[in-house]
């Protein structure tokens, strides 16, 4: 069996891992991953943050930690709508709504519930300091126009949303929030030159953070310009090497570019810093059968058998089994009959 026939079958087990973000490792098909990022209205978090994510039909809620970006995310979510619910000490508590699949991936903003001697511009004064702590002040205004651009997402207006993030950067054009997610709303009717644009000026008002440069690598290969977005990701891993998701973005860039001594590399780290990233453990898998190095792939699919032994069977992972199994069989007897 040819190494070609064998990723022509396995293309359909990579479907799910075809595009990035926390909610795009691979998952079955009845269920989605929810994640996003808490962003606090001062300074970083010292801290894990808990966050709840809670259903109304459900007999108790989910919950997780964020890492100290705020990173956090939900795996094997049943389709329905939840909230979010996130409760931190000085700031006022958050319970955001979200639709599964609907919303795979959300920024909550965290106000601050209290003034601790910081004068006329504290939180609740008449500026307020954006999480970056950027020299610039955000006018009091620009921060409203951006918390009423949250209720409209929340009420899935993209549109009024976007009006509203607009003048909130325009009152306040450092407001790194504000630029941030307005590219995501942008991303969200297809102006991915627009939404570029806004991550472009984000990433610059807060340049030792990571995210902005990885949705920008996203909106690049999103119009296939791999290279562009491997410099992209790679500048992000620089700015935060333990990030499993840029290795994970990194690999599918170079992926693209047939570059798969790379992409093998970058994946192989995307699963070493997440033990659970699927996705990056089944690209992995792609990168070896593409270099015709079929024994480690055969060692990674049985890997990704025992440890999904508990659940219902793969089907399409043993699939791939026999046949990398029968291509190692076919490779054999060739060298024999070659001798």
């Amino acid at each position: 069996m040819s190494l070609k026939r064998i990723l022509v079958g396995f293309t359909f087990i990579l479907m799910t891992c075809s595009s990035f973000g926390l909610a795009q490792r691979s998952e079955p098909a009845s269920t989605s991953a929810v994640g996003g990022q808490i962003v606090v209205s001062e300074g970083s978090l010292k801290r894990p943050v808990p966050v709840l994510l809670d259903h109304s039909g459900a007999k108790s809620d989910r919950r997780t930690f964020t890492d100290l970006h705020g990173n956090f995310e939900f795996r094997n979510v049943p389709e329905g709508s939840y909230n979010i619910r996130v409760g931190l000490e000085g700031f006022e508590n958050v319970n955001y709504p979200v639709d599964v699949p609907g919303t795979p991936y959300v920024f909550i903003f965290l106000n601050g519930s209290a003034v601790h001697g910081r004068g006329p511009n504290a939180l609740g004064g008449n500026h307020i300091v954006d999480v970056g702590q950027l020299k610039a002040e955000i006018p009091k205004q620009a921060l409203k126009e951006y918390e009423k651009a949250v209720q409209e997402i929340k009420d899935h207006n993209t549109q009024r949303a976007i009006e509203r993030l607009e003048k909130s950067i325009k009152l306040a054009p450092d407001f790194y929030n504000g630029h941030l997610g307005l590219a995501q709303e942008y991303r969200k009717t297809d102006r991915l030159d627009a939404a570029a644009q806004e991550l472009t000026r984000a990433s610059a008002l807060n340049p030792r953070e990571a995210t902005p440069l990885i949705q920008l690598g996203e909106i690049y290969l999103e119009k296939n310009n791999f290279e562009r977005a491997a410099e992209v990701f790679s500048q992000a891993i620089r700015i935060e090497p333990g990030s499993a998701i840029a290795h994970y973005a990194l690999g599918r860039a170079r992926y693209r570019l047939s570059e798969y001594a790379e992409a093998e590399q970058a994946f192989t780290r995307a699963a070493l810093l997440d033990k659970d990233f699927e996705a990056a453990e089944l690209m992995l898998l792609h990168a070896y059968v593409r270099q015709g190095k079929l024994s480690a792939a055969l060692s990674g699919i049985d890997a990704l058998l025992k440890k999904s032994s508990g659940s219902s069977p793969n089907r399409a992972l043993e699939k791939f089994r026999s046949e990398v199994v029968a291509a190692m069989a076919d490779s054999k007897q060739g060298a024999k009959k070659q001798k």
